[in-house]
Order: C-alpha cells, then sequence, then structure tokens
C-alpha cells in the first residue's frame, strides 16, 4: 500500500499510461489535479461511449480539441496521437473533502501534496508545451519550474485562459468541472490560438 494515499497502485501506473498513451511525440502535456476518489473513473480509462462520457475533463477536452481540429478523432487514440498527455499535479486517488483543502492551500502555494512533484520533471522536460488546468497544477509546476513564478492570478479572469506570460510555453486555464464545462469550449478555442502561434502542431490550427 503506497504511504500516501493507501492504494496499491496509483491509476497511472494501474492503466501503464507510459507504456500505453505517451505520444511519440509530446507535443503538449497537460497537467490537471488529481484522478478523483477510489471509485472515479480515470483520465485513461476508453469509455464505452464518447458521446455519452461522464468523466467531464475528459469529454470536454477531446471534443474541444476536436472541435479544433486539434486531435483527428475525439477519442484517447487521436488525443495520443496527435501529440498529447494528460497528468495530474496529485496522482493519489483523493476524497473531494481533501482536494478541497488542498485546492485552497494551492492557492497561496501551500498545498502539501505539491511539495515535491518530481514525477512531472522528465515529462515536462520533453513537452513542447505544457497546459497548467488550475491551482493545485500551477502549485506544483511553480515548485519544480523556476520559469513559472508564484504569483497570485485569477485564472478564471483576463488574461486567462492564456499564456503565462509573454512567449512562454505554459498555457494556464481553470481545471474542467461539471461547474464550468460550458466554458470548455471557449478555453479550447483559446489553447488553438496559443497552439497556432507557437506553430506546435504545425498545419493541424
Amino acid at each position: 500500500m503506497l504511504a500516501c494515499c493507501g492504494v496499491t497502485l496509483h491509476p497511472w501506473n494501474r492503466y501503464e499510461v507510459e507504456r500505453q498513451w505517451l505520444p511519440g511525440s509530446l507535443r503538449c502535456l497537460i497537467i490537471g489535479e488529481n484522478p478523483g476518489d477510489t471509485d472515479s473513473q480515470y483520465f485513461y480509462t476508453v469509455p464505452q461511449s464518447y458521446d455519452r462520457d461522464r468523466v467531464v475533463v475528459r469529454r470536454c477536452l477531446l471534443h474541444g480539441l476536436y472541435d479544433q481540429k486539434l486531435i483527428r478523432e475525439a477519442t484517447l487514440e487521436g488525443f495520443r496521437d496527435a501529440g498529447f498527455l494528460f497528468d495530474h499535479a496529485i496522482r493519489c486517488p483523493l476524497s473531494q473533502a481533501v482536494v478541497k483543502a488542498e485546492h485552497r492551500a494551492a492557492r497561496r502555494y501551500a498545498s502539501s501534496r505539491v511539495e515535491n512533484p518530481t514525477h512531472l520533471l522528465s515529462l515536462m522536460s520533453h513537452a513542447t508545451a505544457v497546459w497548467v488546468m488550475g491551482h493545485i497544477a500551477s502549485n506544483a509546476v511553480a515548485n519544480v519550474c523556476g520559469a513559472f513564478s508564484k504569483k497570485q492570478r485569477r485564472i478564471s479572469k483576463h488574461p486567462y485562459p492564456g499564456e503565462l506570460e509573454a512567449d512562454s510555453r505554459f498555457f494556464l486555464s481553470e481545471y474542467f468541472t461539471r461547474w464550468n464545462q460550458n466554458d470548455s469550449v471557449q478555453i479550447c478555442r483559446a489553447f488553438a490560438q496559443f497552439a497556432r502561434v507557437r506553430g506546435i502542431f504545425g498545419d493541424a490550427v
């Protein structure tokens, strides 16, 4: 059992994400918050139906990126083949109450569970762009990357969703949840513009 959360394996390892879903060329690493609770469906669990997908962040991402012509089909295979990979700032399954507490702390860059998120280092070093979703992800990235300053940001307000700063490879947005899922279209559109300016996906955008 893992001391950090009491499960036998983190979903990342249980679903062998690096073996099955790591793209040949990592164009964009997307960092979310955490995989949900122990009974939550994981991002890389292939759904029975993509049209009726109950995992909000996966449904919004796949359909949003497909609408922007960044992926050829709104599936996990299309996501991977376009060069995307999804990971979490905290790989542990956690209760909603714990995640809320970490989220509040992360607004002050004080989340105890992302003090040393070393699992992100290698992936970030290989990614052309890094899409940072939410305050917990921001806290994690700031702890391992000096280029991501620990500045207080209202990520639900202008100039976000958007680049962290001029010519940055970091794109910052809110995490997709059932509360803001209607904003995901606009957020994916902003990411497509960010990618277009940098030529990350070549002619795809």
